[in-house]
């Protein structure tokens, strides 16, 4: 925090950080692993995958400012911005030559975003100077991985947060920031961030300077259509009032939302709904959307078709 700054001209996700191991949220079974190869002093190369907003790359810091002497050996590089083989073949392996004390960390983000090239020049990289550097590498696909890195790393699967851990975290950040906030903006928030705890974080931040937060209040902020109204037109569909839940849409229509965004809360709250048929249903059309199709017409005829089912 900045001294002699107001509380709220703070980045919240930075301010609220975790800087112990243990104080990370969800993917408890995760990090009582990781923790079980940091208090062991014989850490290998790691490999961190799962969606957003998990905890990887914070955890990721966690453990390289644990084990390094000096935060001046650890490099922390986004591969989706250096993504080349010149990266490797210079950054990252002068980096790992350079002469240290102790051990030096290579934090790669979105390393799944790396050329083949690219990957097979780390490996290199990676075999040669196991004896005082060390790799953690973040992705959200391990897929696209190469699996001779995949063997060179202990890997961690970070799955989606459960809604109750992110809940228990966001109210102690409501309270220690004293905003007036509603348990329905508060579900609106899990439910628009759908487990990712960044864009949580994120969407608080944007609320500080509102007297009282609702779910409208946090609608309004993010650009995003009313869940409750996707699902009062869900229902209407399933009971084959097609008439008034067109009538419905078109109010959501003519609000201008973006495509890709009406067809992702319908699917959200589809999900919640544990209605397989309809997702596969809005999945069919997202992949028209995909290809350039987003046209009104395509939205009545996916609503049709979920009429039917």
């Amino acid at each position: 925090v900045v001294k002699g700054a107001p509380m709220h001209e703070n980045l919240l996700t930075e301010k609220y950080r975790p800087r112990k191991i243990g104080d990370v949220v969800g993917n408890h079974e995760t990090i009582e692993s990781i923790q079980s190869i940091l208090n062991a002093n014989s850490m290998p190369h790691l490999l961190f995958s799962g969606p957003p907003g998990t905890g990887k790359i914070t955890v990721a810091k966690i453990i390289a400012e644990k084990i390094v002497n000096d935060k001046k050996y650890i490099l922390e590089l986004n591969a989706s911005d250096e993504r080349g083989i010149d990266t490797v073949r210079t950054t990252i392996k002068n980096f790992s030559m350079r002469l240290s004390t102790g051990l030096k960390v290579i934090i790669l983000d979105e390393c799944d975003s790396m050329t083949v090239a690219a990957q097979q020049a780390m490996r290199r990289t990676m075999e040669t100077s196991t004896a005082d550097c060390r790799f953690i590498l973040v992705c959200n696909n391990i897929q696209k991985i190469s699996e001779p890195i995949q063997s060179r790393c202990a890997i961690f699967t970070f799955n989606k947060i459960k809604n109750e851990d992110m809940k228990t975290r966001l109210n102690e950040i409501i309270s220690d920031e004293n905003l007036n906030m509603s348990d329905e903006a508060l579900n609106t928030i899990l439910f628009l961030s759908d487990s990712d705890m960044r864009q949580a974080i994120n969407i608080l931040q944007s609320t500080l300077y509102s007297k009282e937060v609702n779910e409208n209040v946090i609608l309004k902020i993010t650009g995003q259509p009313s869940p409750k109204l996707i699902e009062s037109i869900i229902i209407l569909l399933l009971k084959n009032k097609v008439e008034e839940a067109l009538s419905k849409f078109d109010c959501i229509w003519s609000d201008g939302y973006d495509p890709q965004d009406l067809l992702v809360s319908f699917f959200r709250v589809a999900k919640n709904m544990d209605n397989y048929e309809i997702l596969k249903c809005i999945s069919k059309y997202q992949l028209r959307l995909f290809e350039g199709v987003g046209s009104k017409l395509q939205f009545y005829s996916l609503l049709r078709d979920i009429s039917l089912i």
